[in-house]
């Protein structure tokens, strides 16, 4: 026996105008229009994803953050007093 596995479902409410571009650009993709929207709003989805969660840096803060992490300043009075009570 196969195990299927269960779907969602999304309702849209479209244009007539929408949807006869939608299906057109589906049928030239040679896809259903499930399809066509399903992996479009997915590619979309994961490019705002990326964008949202990726840190691009210029060279110079580049430069700036490795020499940083190759030679920390040493902790300041505050920040050991952060972590002398964060231990407790």
């Amino acid at each position: 026996m196969v195990k299927t596995e269960k779907m969602d479902r999304i309702d849209l409410r479209i244009t007539r105008e929408q949807k006869k571009l939608l299906a057109r650009a589906a049928a030239l993709s040679g896809v259903s229009m499930s399809s066509f929207l399903v992996n479009n709003a997915l590619d979309q989805a994961k490019r705002i994803v990326v964008k949202s969660e990726t840190i691009t840096l210029s060279d110079r803060d580049r430069d700036l953050f490795y020499s940083i992490l190759k030679n920390p300043p040493k902790p300041n009075k505050n920040l050991v007093e952060l972590m002398r009570n964060h231990r407790r």
